[in-house]
């Protein structure tokens, strides 16, 4: 007969009060000197005068923690509700970060720090012409508005020159945005082929290769989570003349110019907790590029998929998996433009190859211990709240990573492509703000070779 009360008494006016509706009274943001409050607002699940349940509510809560947090915008984000009957006022606590990055660039111009260090190594540390130079200007939240603003003059091994122009919001109802891109590459060194999946190079003393890119991009986003793009570019190519005679499909057919129009559609639906380094949610986009050559009969259709999930079964305990494909139409690909594996893309214990191919597909896994969770700390002595208040964290991980590309024209060059790859080891991860983060793994590949590597980004 107690359980009976207990239940009437206590349970069932819970169940009432969790099905209540409230409705959302205010919201009102603090800390945000910067940030336009329309920025923020932008980001919400909920908005003033939506009527909701508790649970409901409280789901919309955390998804709107989630969103802000995305954005290159706080340190910290808290939002803390209070209810008064059957209303919510909503406060936002903010810590803005800071936003002007001018800062001068020194960085290595290899694919990654091992080879650079190895390379470093062999010359008795005499050679640091894979180095780059100049300055780069990254203002981010400009206006306000959550629009990004980037100027680089970068000299060196690989010269780059860029200007981009972000704005995430060109309509009223913050929907549709646009990106303005235009930039160029030029160097007197670099690679022309790739041979036991290895790259060959070639150094030049007044002689160029250069690269031009120009892009405009429309951006749609009807929610916090799903974005379609939409983009316009234009590329160009140019080599010295006797690149022909060491590599005549460099740009194919022999040519010492190479312009190509492009079309792109770029789907993603993010719903990661961070972008640098995910602990829960997915990622998935797909991207469908159409090639147009202008000097040539060159036409491709390219398709890239990816999928990454990231899971947490039990406290401290994380999974994360990703999967990645591309398949191309032109099975004559261009040299330039058939990079698979060993760039962007690339498989943890493979740092030292390429392997280049018109199709690729790989997956990432890794089960990650949480070895010192979030510990958030003052800085002394800084005076400047965009920089006084910090955080760090360290992960322990397992990780396994298989792949394979389909390569139709230099496999008999180079015995990785077409051919199964795989690769085990641990990692050590440290996350701090800013998204800085320093990985230090211990590999072994399918050829039984092991290895120590140092990356500073998000592996997957």
């Amino acid at each position: 007969m107690r359980l009976i009360t207990t239940f009437f008494v206590i349970i069932i006016p819970f169940a009432c009060y969790s099905q209540k509706v409230f409705r959302v009274n205010s919201i009102e943001i603090t800390g945000n000197k910067i940030t336009k409050k329309t920025t923020v607002l932008r980001e919400l699940s909920f908005q003033i005068g939506d009527s909701l349940t508790l649970e409901k509510f409280n789901e919309k809560l955390k998804q709107s923690e989630l969103h802000i947090s995305s954005q290159w915008l706080f340190n910290f984000v808290d939002i803390v509700p209070s209810y008064n009957q059957n209303q919510i006022d909503v406060n936002i606590e903010v810590v803005e970060r800071w936003y002007v990055w001018p800062y001068p660039i020194l960085e290595i111009s290899e694919r990654n720090f091992n080879i650079f260090w190895d390379s470093l190594q062999n010359s008795n540390f005499t050679n640091f012409s894979k180095l780059n130079y100049g300055i780069f200007l990254n203002w981010y939240n400009f206006r306000g508005r959550n629009e990004l603003l980037k100027l680089k003059f970068r000299k060196g091994y690989k010269e780059h020159y860029l200007f981009e122009y972000d704005i995430p919001y060109i309509n009223k109802t913050k929907t549709l945005g646009a990106v303005l891109n235009i930039e160029l590459f030029r160097m007197k060194q670099f690679h022309y082929k790739t041979k036991e999946n290895k790259l060959l190079f070639k150094s030049y003393d007044d002689q160029y290769f250069l690269n031009w890119n120009s892009a405009f991009t429309l951006q749609y986003k009807k929610d916090l989570n799903l974005t379609h793009k939409i983009s316009i570019k234009y590329s160009c190519f140019e080599v010295p003349d006797d690149i022909q005679t060491s590599n005549p499909d460099f740009l194919g057919n022999e040519r010492d110019e190479f312009k190509l129009s492009i079309i792109e559609y770029h789907y993603e639906n993010e719903k990661r907790n961070s972008v640098s380094y995910p602990t829960k949610g997915s990622f998935n986009e797909v991207l469908i590029s159409a090639n147009f050559g202008q000097n040539s009969d060159f036409n491709n259709l390219k398709i890239i998929a990816k999928t990454e999930n990231h899971f947490t079964p039990k406290s401290r305990l994380l999974i994360g998996n990703s999967i990645k494909a591309k398949m191309q139409t032109n099975s004559t690909m261009p040299y330039i433009l058939n990079e698979s594996l060993g760039f962007e893309d690339y498989l943890r214990g493979y740092e030292y190859y390429v392997i280049d191919g018109e199709h690729y597909a790989m997956t990432k896994t890794a089960i990650k211990y949480e070895l010192v969770p979030k510990q958030k700390l003052d800085i002394p002595y800084l005076k400047m709240e965009q920089f006084k208040k910090s955080y760090y964290s360290f992960y322990f991980s397992i990780f396994a990573d298989m792949g394979l590309v389909i390569d139709n024209q230099y496999a008999d060059e180079n015995a990785l492509n077409n051919r199964l790859l795989f690769s085990q080891g641990v990692s050590l991860d440290f996350i701090t703000y800013y998204d800085k983060l320093l990985r230090l793994e211990y590999t072994r590949n399918h050829l039984n070779e092991w290895g120590l590597f140092i990356h500073f980004s998000n592996p997957f």
